[in-house]
């Protein structure tokens, strides 16, 4: 070996010392990174969030323009939305808009639009664990929710369940696993993260109810409830329909008496307007 322009590789090199594990303050600015990036970028587009804001069953921010390009258009659009979203979103139904409260500030002589809680003011973000309701989709800190309790919502009244308070761009293990059961009980239900129900299921039962009572539907019709005199009725007008239809051909076969058929020899069967009128003789030329 030597004098080939290359160069020995020293037994630091060859041998590959073991990774480090990241420390706590690495892992904790990584993690605070990630969630600011989370609470400013849709994570669908990677374009900067801008209302209207919706989030799916896994707590997650997106442009509610950006999931409509998707489910219009698919990959085509966004060639990893399937990753991102994971199956979670197949219609409007899947998310829910988020309703921030949005307080305005001046930096630098620009306002800054910044998101709070409607109750204790503090700025909803990466370093507040913020919560939304299903279905008005208020969001607030979660906090706040704690203090006062309830089971309405503290802005618009509307009822929740314990279980419809998400955790919005959750990193804990035990709340991203909370949301996935609150998804998979939803879809046993048929329902979906917005609580509304799964499309398909209301068509179907009107459809079975509609051929299960016909008579009902033709009693509605008639607007005699008695089912012997509506039968009856029935058959007056039915009867009274033929004998219409009867006497208009009547009338037409009277109409087109009045009028000659050319098909027939002239003098023969003319009618009253054409009898004893012929045509003068053709008059030679001068």
């Amino acid at each position: 070996m030597g004098n080939d322009g290359g160069s020995i590789p020293t037994r630091r090199e060859l041998v590959k010392s073991p990774t480090r594990k990241p420390t706590h303050s690495q892992v904790r600015d990584t993690t605070a990174q990630n969630q600011e990036y989370r609470w400013t970028t849709c994570q669908l587009s990677k374009r900067p969030l801008v209302p209207p804001i919706v989030s799916d069953s896994a707590g997650l921010l997106y442009n509610k323009d950006s999931i409509l390009e998707w489910l219009l258009r698919g990959t085509e659009v966004y060639g990893d939305g399937d990753e991102v979203l994971d199956g979670r979103v197949k219609s409007l139904k899947d998310v829910v808009e988020v309703k921030f409260d949005t307080l305005k500030e001046k930096t630098n002589g620009s306002p800054v639009h910044v998101w709070v809680c409607s109750v204790s003011r503090k700025e909803l973000g990466a370093g507040i664990r913020s919560v939304y309701l299903v279905p008005c989709g208020h969001a607030f800190s979660e906090s706040a929710v704690k203090e006062i309790g309830g089971s309405n919502c503290i802005t618009c009244n509307e009822p929740f369940e314990e279980s419809n308070i998400i955790v919005i761009n959750p990193t804990e293990p035990k709340d991203i696993d909370a949301l996935k059961e609150r998804a998979s009980k939803l879809a046993e239900d048929g329902l979906a993260h917005s609580l509304k129900s799964v499309s398909g299921k209301k068509n179907k039962k009107r459809k079975k109810d509609t051929e299960s009572e016909p008579a009902k539907k033709k009693q509605k019709e008639s607007g005699i409830k008695n089912a012997a005199a509506a039968s009856i009725t029935a058959k007056v007008l039915s009867d009274e329909k033929l004998r219409n239809h009867q006497r208009k051909q009547e009338m037409n076969d009277n109409l087109k008496s009045l009028f000659s058929d050319r098909s027939q020899a002239p003098g023969k069967n003319n009618d009253y307007m054409t009898r004893g009128y012929s045509l003068p003789a053709a008059q030679g030329k001068r």
